[in-house]
């Protein structure tokens, strides 16, 4: 994947919302206008809840007005973990950050030494899966770290805490399952191949899909096998979401599996290219339930969640390589090849709003603030309303990348952004990251 350059409007765009009088704070986070109310909903990991739906009902739509931006020095290849007033976010180097979601500042940061998974936080503990084998459990509030469990083979799969257990799959085709006080092992069970993606929860059971193309359901208090499906297909980096009485798991051949939760398939749709994004599940108002899932093949479609047929399905522009989110009523993609993240109506599938940005899962929320993930930076937004009539200077309007600016809500100079853009270019190596990559 050859580097992108930011095109003129976005930059326009994004220098008219950002630039006004003095400059920001110190550190690696420009900070926006004071301090807002306590975060009202976490998201402790990827995908939010147990079931991995990545769907928060109530949070702010556009328009945004922007607040502050972080920038993480290397890419940000799963999303951060949000709890209180606190963002985990780890690095591709293996650094993790306690950054504040109120103005973006580092409380504190830890160097793990190697690639790490998405965080997962859970007990007072952020989690973190490294590629070299080592799991590790960090102190939230000092970025200590409190305890390692070691494995013998890669670990690729994002931990999942819930129950008094965390869960995680290896490179050597075992399910872990730790005391996520402790770290002592409560079980592991051998699933026969390679576990990328990362566990599901609900109702007492874990569900995971493995690299030889099966799905499996085990008991989670102790490891003991429910059942297996072989879907006959490619392999799994997607990680499956729950809701409406259904498992939703998509294949890196393209198909996208709707099962019930004994195990069989009630539905299957088929894209024209590879899937490495997991789906996202919501009840959308005026829709019903629904899916959502990217495809290589630059598309992003939403299906009815009980019949598997398609409702809408919008051309992104490149390859969707992660997994798309529903916040509020709008679902929000991104693609590398375009330097973007696109917010949709998730009723209709029309855009509503664009970022010069990109990332892998691209947007997360505590309920009162969107996190834009870009390739090394996170920006955060807040609610605003439309400006009054005549107002002067509070818009900027149309044009690709281009954002409804409501008021002056930033404290970002114009030379900040342009070097947060220049940072913010992906590099050649997000495409050797896209084929290793775990969804989640």
């Amino acid at each position: 994947m050859k580097p992108r350059r930011w095109s003129s409007a976005a930059l326009i765009a994004t220098t008219i919302a950002a630039a006004v009088s003095g400059c920001g704070g110190g550190g690696n986070a420009t900070t926006g206008t004071g301090t807002s109310p306590i975060p009202t909903v976490d998201w402790p990991y990827f995908g939010r809840v147990p079931e991995r739906t990545h769907y928060v009902p109530s949070a702010p739509d556009p328009p945004f007005k922007f607040d502050w931006v972080f920038w993480a020095k290397q890419l940000i290849e799963f999303p951060p973990a949000i709890v209180g007033d606190s963002m985990f976010v780890v690095n591709k180097a293996g650094t993790t950050f306690d950054v504040r979601t109120s103005d973006g500042k580092v409380r504190w940061q830890r160097n793990l030494g190697n690639t790490v998974t998405g965080p997962a936080y859970a007990h007072g503990l952020v989690y973190a899966a490294q590629f070299d084998g080592e799991f590790a459990a960090l102190d939230s509030k000092t970025g200590k770290v409190r305890w390692t469990f070691h494995t013998p083979t890669h670990l690729e799969s994002s931990p999942l805490a819930v129950g008094g257990n965390v869960y995680f799959g290896s490179d050597g085709g075992t399910l872990f399952a730790l005391d996520a006080s402790t770290g002592k092992l409560a079980w592991k069970q051998d699933l026969g191949a390679p576990v990328k993606a990362s566990p599901t929860y609900h109702d007492g059971v874990v569900y995971v899909g493995d690299y030889a193309g099966r799905i499996h359901a085990l008991s989670a208090a102790g490891g003991k096998p429910r059942w297996s499906v072989d879907t006959g297909g490619g392999g799994f980096y997607s990680s499956p979401a729950i809701d409406f009485g259904k498992l939703y798991e998509a294949s890196s051949n393209g198909t996208l599996f709707a099962l019930t939760l004994a195990g069989h398939v009630a539905w299957r749709f088929k894209t024209s290219n590879d899937i490495y994004s997991s789906p996202a599940v919501a009840d959308i108002p005026g829709s019903g339930p629904t899916v959502f899932i990217g495809s290589y093949n630059h598309q992003l479609y939403a299906l009815n969640a009980k019949t598997g047929s398609k409702r809408w399905q919008f051309d992104v522009g490149g390859q969707v390589p992660g997994s798309p989110t529903v916040i509020g009523k709008t679902v929000y993609t991104s693609s590398f090849q375009t330097s973007k993240t696109t917010g949709l109506d998730a009723r209709t599938g029309k855009p509503r709003w664009q970022w010069g940005s990109a990332g892998y899962d691209p947007v997360v929320s505590d309920g009162r603030r969107n996190f834009v993930i870009g390739f090394q930076t996170i920006w955060a937004f807040e609610d605003c309303s439309p400006p009054t009539a005549g107002s002067q200077g509070q818009t900027a309007a149309g044009g690709d990348g281009s954002v409804p600016v409501c008021q002056r809500a930033a404290d970002l100079h114009l030379l900040d952004v342009r070097h947060a853009m220049k940072r913010e270019t992906p590099k050649a190596s997000a495409a050797r990251a896209l084929k290793r990559r775990a969804a989640g």
